[in-house]
């Protein structure tokens, strides 16, 4: 979690970061409550998947993304999506079409 709304935290987890590079692990952040508020800059934060939502960006509310950094990295976030049996495929319902085309439409 890059930033914790609750308490007001703001964790660069430095430490896990440098276990998960040592490892060859992905870095992954949850960055919903910092995206739009604060500075967040993947590139010096060593972040290859960063997850946000559309509702704290002025969006609608259901629809999310993931940022992906590297090629390698794509492949392995979905490999986590892969599938279409729903819960046991490890992949969603339907998609939020309209959602998404709006919020595709507010982030130009």
């Amino acid at each position: 979690m890059y930033a914790n709304n609750e308490i007001g935290v703001v964790a660069t987890d430095e430490g896990n970061r440098q276990v998960a590079k040592e490892k060859g692990v992905l870095f992954h952040s949850d960055a919903v409550q910092a995206v739009g508020k604060i500075p967040v800059n993947v590139a010096e934060d060593g972040i290859d998947l960063l997850s946000l939502t559309g509702h704290k960006l002025y969006g609608p509310k259901g629809v999310g993304a993931l940022y992906v950094r590297r090629p390698q990295s794509a492949r392995a976030a979905y490999r986590a999506v892969d599938g279409g049996g729903h819960e046991r495929g490890m992949r969603s319902g339907t998609l939020n079409v309209p959602g998404i085309a709006d919020w595709a439409r507010l982030a130009r």
